[in-house]
């Protein structure tokens, strides 16, 4: 029988995925031993690589090849999203299995535990172990090396803007396409986004601006411009919450900057990116995870309410 216990209400779903991922998000012992749609991903965009991304001085063919590769990709994680979303709302109680999919395309609480990591090991003035658990959060902006260069507060400046990323990619945009796509829409986002994240990492170690990572990159762009916003929104709401902070900076900045929910951030917290304080390093930490913390309960209450409110009618 579909539908069977809120099955057949994807916010639902939804709201349930949150709530596990809340519980195992962070532990190293469950992310290593489950599987991850993610790794199926890696392997698919690897392949395709090898394939297709081969050495030409001609623009236009590495173009063409790319938007094969994403086309292709695409169009089989879509099936894969769609095939899994018909057979777990048709049987009763497989829906659960699509329940924990969706969690495992979530990192919230994951990026929450990294970053109460990265605060510790600054507080104790171990910086080898903030880098590493720093560079996960902005492999795709630093190389490794790029982070041993950095000093206490400069590492706190680059773990605010690791809060935005990882909020945009880690909740925002998860969110967002599976309410508007269910699982086909999640999966397709979340294969673009894996396959830009490996080119930008790969383009850090060497620089290469080649046509066929940049297909990878721009659709990613456009998949997360909505959640960008939103998540800007969210985080200039969530700095009404927060002592300290500045609303009218983080509305002017968020306009000005390359990333909205970034700028929206660091203009709540009234950083200059130029020159990161010294001195008042770890209260920006601590009041941009409040922030962070705070949008998140925004996130999960419209969704609740939007289930609640589907349900009354």
């Amino acid at each position: 029988m579909p539908g069977v216990y809120g099955s057949a209400e994807p916010l639902f779903l939804l709201l349930f995925a949150l709530g596990v991922e809340a519980l195992y998000g962070g532990s190293a012992a469950v992310e290593r031993w489950l599987p991850r749609p993610r790794l199926l991903m890696a392997v698919f965009i690897r392949k395709f690589d090898g394939a297709l991304n081969r050495s030409t001085k001609s623009t236009a063919v590495s173009v063409f090849n790319g938007t094969i590769s994403v086309i292709l990709l695409v169009g089989i994680f879509g099936a894969v999203g769609y095939g899994v979303s018909f057979i777990t709302r048709n049987a009763p109680f497989l829906w659960l299995i699509e329940v924990v999919v969706i969690a495992f395309c979530i990192d919230y609480r994951a990026h929450q535990v990294r970053l109460r990591r990265v605060r510790k090991a600054l507080a104790l003035k171990s910086l080898v172990t903030a880098r590493g658990e720093l560079y996960p959060l902005v492999s795709t902006l630093f190389r490794l090396t790029d982070l041993n260069r950095l000093n206490e507060s400069q590492m706190a400046a680059a773990s605010v803007g690791g809060m935005a990323r990882g909020f945009v990619a880690g909740f925002v945009a998860p969110t967002l396409w599976y309410g508007l796509l269910g699982l086909p829409g999640l999966f397709v986002q979340q294969a673009v986004h894996q396959g830009a994240k490996f080119y930008r990492q790969r383009q850090l170690q060497a620089p290469q601006e080649k046509g066929f990572s940049k297909v990878y990159i721009g659709f990613d762009q456009i998949l997360l411009v909505l959640p960008d916003a939103i998540a800007a929104l969210t985080f200039i709401c969530a700095s009404l919450f927060v002592p300290g902070t500045s609303l009218w900076q983080a509305i002017s900045r968020c306009w000005r900057g390359k990333y909205m929910a970034d700028a929206a951030l660091g203009g709540a917290l009234k950083l200059d990116p130029n020159a990161p304080s010294e001195t008042n390093w770890r209260r920006e930490l601590e009041r941009g995870n409040l922030i962070v913390l705070i949008a998140g309960i925004i996130g999960i209450g419209l969704i609740a309410g939007a289930v609640l409110l589907r349900f009354a009618i």
